[in-house]
């Protein structure tokens, strides 16, 4: 299966230059949800067999993609033991995950475990995305308390920075953290928003409302990803931060969960995570 899932890649990345608003699939994931990028590696958390359950079952693990195509290498499982990864984010050399309630620290070279913080007297069991303003703070999203919290790495501590409906995906840009929400009760009513890092007033961006997962910022162009319904049915939308005009990627396919995708500029490429699917998009063209 990596030989297979490397050529796949292989191929993209090489003709990436030639071809526009192309889209593939690459299958062989469990329930993948978050993609980084780091080294020349896009790195992919899966959640495993057991989705959306806090069950610690130690099937969720780490996949490691080349991302330049310049060495035939791809590990499914380079990262394993973990229960429910969902957003991860690497900082000099250690990877960060979201696992159910904890934030755990794996070293990405020898793939030990360097960090770990527990959230369970939180009663927290969806720890969902993770953004950073530096290499000691990084915020973190628990979906079902409807908290951010901020986690000082040096200090092993964390404090509730604040409370927002349904946090998911974070992403922080100049002093602003921009906020997508899955919704409440099970219904398409997440938001789109942005909290001012220094007043901690938020903002809603748009009138659009959905479940809304990941997101990705291109120049002023900030993208994000609506499930639509649990069902092959997302998509990854933007909305223009100097005009507030909205729109839609088109892509070829609608997408089972998109989840905590990345927009790779260098390469202009989103890879987004389908959750449902148990597959990774890749799509190209959109400079």
């Amino acid at each position: 299966m990596s030989k297979t899932l490397f050529t796949v890649f292989f191929t993209w990345l090489c003709f990436m230059s030639v071809h526009g608003q192309d889209q593939y699939s690459y299958r062989g994931f469990d329930s993948p949800v978050s993609v980084t990028q780091y080294g020349g590696y896009y790195y992919l958390s899966n959640s495993g067999k057991n989705f959306g359950t806090a069950v610690k079952d130690g099937d969720g693990y780490i996949s490691r993609i080349k991302s330049d195509g310049s060495q035939e290498e791809v590990s499914l499982k380079y990262i394993t033991g973990l229960n429910n990864p969902r957003g991860i984010y690497a900082i000099r050399g250690t990877l960060y995950i979201c696992d159910i309630n904890q934030l755990i620290g794996i070293d990405l070279k020898s793939k030990k475990n360097v960090f770990e913080l527990s959230f369970a007297k939180e009663n927290v069991t969806q720890l969902t995305g993770i953004a950073s303003v530096n290499d000691k703070i990084v915020y973190i999203s628990a979906t079902d308390s409807n908290t951010i919290f901020e986690v000082d790495l040096s200090a092993k501590k964390y404090v509730k920075w604040t409370e927002t409906t349904t946090p998911a995906g974070l992403l922080i840009n100049n002093s602003q953290m921009y906020v997508c929400s899955m919704g409440t009760d099970s219904l398409p009513n997440g938001k789109l928003g942005v909290i001012d890092m220094k007043t901690k007033k938020y903002v809603q961006l748009t009138g659009d409302e959905g479940y809304f997962w990941g997101l990705a910022l291109n120049g002023k162009k900030l993208y994000y990803s609506d499930w639509m319904q649990f069902a092959k049915r997302g998509v990854i939308k933007w909305v223009d931060m100097d005009t507030n005009a909205t729109g839609q990627v088109k892509l070829t396919s609608k997408i089972g969960g998109p989840a905590d995708f990345l927009y790779d500029a260098r390469n202009d490429i989103f890879i987004i995570p389908a959750v449902l699917e148990g597959v990774v998009y890749g799509a190209m063209g959109f400079k």
